[in-house]
């Protein structure tokens, strides 16, 4: 038999991976793996999506930098990412905007607003999140610049002056031409700022877009919550749009005081936490307050009662003082959701960060004057234990990471502690992942070439957000150095691929004419930049199948890095899955090129060829000239004789046991024949093999292949 090889290149046509969409005849992507093309070999690969990088402080119309990341996923493609201004003080703060592709990759800068606050002292933002959501609610009909609604409620649903609306569709990612609302008349009347004609009855969809964020003040009691409505997609602009205060009008493009009394008291906070709305006049919101550890909570669509900009009737709560061990972050700190494992499984509950613990609040026992309000702790305990990572204390923030049912924990950076991917759990159960490192390499855009972008600790504080599978990673630095926004893809790590379909997996590929199989090798890069500033990339996996291919219903075998397929028994197809390691030191996902299969056909070994002068089909004699080395010991071979005119085999014998015949081997062209030996292994020698009987009268087809 001949040696084969079957080589496969990352660059042909591809499909998503899911139930039904499968193609066995195509490369399988899972929606975190992508396949890439360029212009060089190294350019042309698959594998999880590249790590996308954005700029705050050096984006077109900013020098400010941007924190705490909050992502609202607009469409298939494109996620809004939302910043918050990250100067330490300032009276007025700044709000960013970036589009991420998911599929290329790429942060494209969209722009900012700038928000003047009701209290016109200097502002630290201690917790930044958006609220998003769309208002299809009825129909309508327009006429120029009066929009006319049927069953519409649009001010008792307290909707704000400055959102867009759209008509055909309640789809915002159908709606070509947005039009900014100027005024709310009526439950069923809203006056444009511009004509969209005449429209008769139709779909509609309102997007309703608010800031909130939670600050500390120069003046103590100028600190607290504040709310910023009536936002629009368009105001986000390089020129950074100027949204004012309100003074005693609710309802408009404005930035709100939502005090808890006229001389507040939630004067430092530490994030603030947003809930899921349950209506259009009731969305909570938790902050946590540092002095004496309680928790406020807010209805943000609460009817306003302003003076100065300023409400007091939108305090739904405020808890009793806890004693918390360690100390209560103030980066972003808190976030709401539910997990489906640990002590809170299934249950809508507040997480949020000491330096040396995580909490668990449960949201029904965040009540009034509760000194209890916390449910459960988890103490820090790296994976492999103490002996292994030493302990940081100083965790800074938790996020909810849905695709992997996991919590991503920050830490401040300090002296470059490392961050955690774990279950939540109250039984000092060591966390399941620790990733970043602090190498001390600049991203900025002046920074040289050759450098590789990878989410480095640069001993700043990391903000986080995870949506669709996708970290949103914002070092906290307020330098042009140390200020990045960053993507990993931690939805397609290695120990949650398959369960959540994030593998690469190949074509099939046919071998029904391979007698032996030997090996796959894969092309990967393990390294990524220039010599000098190279940096390796994480790990992968690989696997084989050879069953259940068509309708993706078999099961994977891991194999070694050697890719041994040796001990694999010939079949008609196999087909290869990768998957890959995210969750590391560099955090920078591998490569893959292609591939290639090594595997022996139905014809003789392509280390010999017949002899035709040392063979004698009368005497059961076939041979063989050995034309390659093996490099030191002949493997047990295999002869079997067939009948030329049916094709059935008439003989099957081997070196080994040599039941039906006598193999031997010539050093000198055949006029010696000597008891076989495997050690024979000289270009020259030949190879006989002696049936010692066969069927008369029968035409008969040798061949030579490895045991």
């Amino acid at each position: 038999m001949a040696t084969k090889a079957i080589n496969f290149r990352f660059n042909g046509p591809t499909t998503p991976l899911s139930i039904p969409t499968y193609d066995h005849t195509k490369t399988n992507l899972g929606k975190l793996i992508k396949q890439y093309s360029g212009g060089t070999n190294t350019d042309i690969f698959a594998g999880p999506a590249i790590i996308g990088i954005a700029r705050p402080w050096e984006s077109s119309g900013n020098v400010n930098p941007g924190f705490f990341p909050h992502v609202i996923p607009y469409s298939d493609t494109i996620d809004w990412v939302f910043l918050s201004d990250g100067l330490t003080t300032a009276v007025s703060r700044k709000f960013f905007l970036y589009l991420y592709n998911k599929e290329t990759g790429v942060f494209t800068w969209n722009g900012g607003i700038t928000a003047t606050l009701p209290t016109t002292t200097a502002h630290t933002i201690r917790g930044f999140r958006v609220s998003y959501e769309t208002y299809i609610n009825g129909s309508v009909s327009v006429n120029g610049t009066t929009a006319t609604g049927v069953n519409t409620t649009w001010v008792d649903d307290r909707l704000s002056v400055g959102s867009r609306i759209g008509f055909t569709s309640t789809a915002s990612t159908e709606i070509t031409t947005w039009y900014e609302i100027g005024s709310i008349d009526s439950n069923t009347q809203i006056t444009l700022t511009s004509s969209a004609g005449v429209i008769g009855s139709t779909n509609y969809v309102i997007e309703d877009l608010m800031i909130v964020l939670s600050s500390a003040n120069a003046t103590t009691t100028n600190g607290g919550l504040f709310l910023i409505k009536g936002l629009r997609y368009e105001l986000f602009s390089p020129s950074l749009t100027a949204v004012l205060s309100s003074t005693n009008t609710d309802k408009i493009r404005a930035t709100y005081w939502l005090g808890d009394a006229l001389i507040v008291t939630n004067i430092t906070p530490g994030g603030v936490a947003i809930e899921p709305k349950t209506s259009w006049t009731d969305q909570n919101v938790y902050v946590l307050n540092v002095t004496g550890a309680k928790v406020f909570k807010y209805n943000i669509r609460n009817s306003l009662t302003l003076s100065s900009g300023k409400d007091i009737t939108s305090l739904v709560l405020q808890t009793g003082n806890q004693t918390l061990t360690g100390t209560l972050s103030v980066a972003n700190n808190g976030r709401i959701g539910i997990l489906n494992h640990g002590p809170g499984a299934g249950v809508q509950s507040l997480y949020f960060a000491t330096t040396t613990r995580i909490y668990r609040s449960d949201l029904s026992i965040i009540t009034a004057g509760n000194t209890l309000w916390t449910s459960d702790s988890m103490n820090e305990v790296p994976p492999g234990g103490t002996q292994t990572y030493p302990i940081t204390n100083g965790m800074s923030s938790c996020e909810i990471a849905k695709d992997i049912d996991k919590l991503v924990i920050a830490t401040t950076g300090a002296a470059g502690v490392r961050s955690y991917v774990t279950n939540y759990n109250n039984s000092a159960t060591p966390f399941n992942h620790i990733f970043l490192v602090d190498d001390k390499q600049y991203d900025q855009s002046s920074a040289d070439s050759g450098g590789v972008v990878h989410p480095s600790i640069g001993a700043s504080t990391m903000s986080i957000w995870a949506e669709g599978g996708i970290l949103y990673l914002s070092r906290n630095g307020t330098s042009a150095l140390l200020n990045q926004l960053y993507t990993l893809p931690i939805g397609a790590h290695q120990t949650y691929a398959i369960d959540n379909n994030q593998m690469l997996i190949t074509p099939s590929f046919d071998i029904s004419d391979a007698t032996k199989l030997y090996n796959v090798v894969t092309s990967h890069l393990a390294k990524l930049g220039t010599d000098t500033f190279s940096m390796p990339t994480e790990p992968f996996k690989k696997y084989y199948r050879v069953t259940g291919i068509s309708d993706n219903s078999g099961g994977w075998t891991e194999l070694d890095d050697y890719g041994d397929l040796s001990a694999l028994s010939p079949t008609s197809a196999i087909q290869f899955m990768f998957i890959f390691k995210i969750l590391g030191t560099t955090c920078i996902p591998s490569r893959i090129m292609g591939l290639t299969l090594s595997y022996e056909d139905s014809t003789t070994d392509s280390h010999y060829e017949p002899s035709i002068g040392n063979s004698s089909v009368p005497n059961r004699i076939f041979s063989y000239r050995q034309k390659t080395s093996w490099g030191g010991t002949i493997p047990s071979m295999r002869i079997r004789l067939y009948n030329v005119s049916t094709g059935l085999n008439v003989l099957d014998d081997n070196t080994i046991s040599s039941g039906y015949g006598t193999f031997q081997y010539s050093n000198d062209g055949g006029a010696t024949w000597l008891s076989w030996s495997s050690s024979a292994d000289v270009i020259g020698n030949y190879i006989r093999y002696t049936a010692t009987s066969l069927p008369p009268g029968v035409r008969i087809r040798s061949l030579l292949t490895i045991n």
